[in-house]
């Protein structure tokens, strides 16, 4: 009898914490732009992969969103998000610093431009509407490679951009190199060249809030120890490339 009362006191004890747990887990709604193989179009991808697994051992619970830089930085202001990526690590434009703040977390990504002619990466003389890139990164890059934002187009997909390039509607792409060079891959388009612009390191961010400043310093501790080399081997391979040359289908 004292053994039955023991094991149903343990298992009550065991629901209450149970209950405890699922009752404070925190629901982090995460907008996410593709970035293959980082973030997959399916959902998939290294940095799905490392958020996901600090579920396993906090409260934390990620719920991924996939959409456009731009949307993901427009929810990220009016807070119906907790957490976007990837965003260029220190480098965004003074607004977005008013609403917005970076994990210490980063990873190096290199951006190249992309074109079916070398003479067009010379972009300083290129036409206005000539260089395409994702939604929400124009006015970014028009400030790193100092040209005026009138010579970017902005799309959704970098499928449609690579499109868009075949077809001779741009000159030029401007975006992360792993994730353009598997989107040309996948569409099967030959000699395409690519340039170095430089490296920039890609992070996630939190809403400028006390809410987000809190989830911010959880996260920084929880991937204080995060090995970048080991983790994302399968990505950081693209940074090791050389400079320029022709993508290889």
């Amino acid at each position: 009898m004292r053994n039955l009362i023991r094991l149903f006191s343990i298992s009550i004890i065991y629901f209450f914490i149970s209950y405890n747990h699922l009752s404070y887990s925190q629901e982090i709604t995460v907008g996410i732009e593709p970035f293959p193989p980082l973030i997959n179009d399916d959902g998939s991808g290294l940095v799905i992969n490392f958020l996901s697994g600090l579920s396993d051992t906090t409260d934390l619970n990620f719920n991924f969103q996939l959409m456009t830089y731009a949307r993901a930085k427009k929810d990220l202001q009016s807070e119906r998000l907790q957490l976007i990526g990837l965003t260029p690590f220190q480098l965004e434009t003074q607004n977005f610093y008013e609403f917005g703040v970076e994990l210490d977390w980063h990873i190096d990504t290199c951006v190249d431009f992309f074109s079916l002619n070398k003479s067009y990466f010379n972009v300083e003389e290129l036409p206005e509407a000539s260089i395409g890139t994702l939604l929400g990164n124009a006015e970014f890059f028009a400030e790193i490679i100092d040209v005026s934002v009138d010579k970017f187009v902005e799309v959704s997909s970098l499928e449609q951009l690579v499109k868009m390039l075949a077809l001779g509607r741009l000159k030029v792409i401007l975006f992360e190199r792993a994730s353009t060079m598997t989107a040309i891959k996948a569409s099967g388009i030959k000699d395409i060249y690519y340039k170095n612009m430089g490296i920039v390191p890609a992070s996630l961010a939190v809403p400028n809030t006390p809410m987000g400043l809190k989830l911010k310093a959880q996260l920084d501790l929880l991937l204080l120890n995060l090995d970048n080399e080991q983790f994302f081997s399968e990505f950081i391979h693209y940074t090791s490339m050389e400079n320029s040359g022709q993508v290889i289908n």
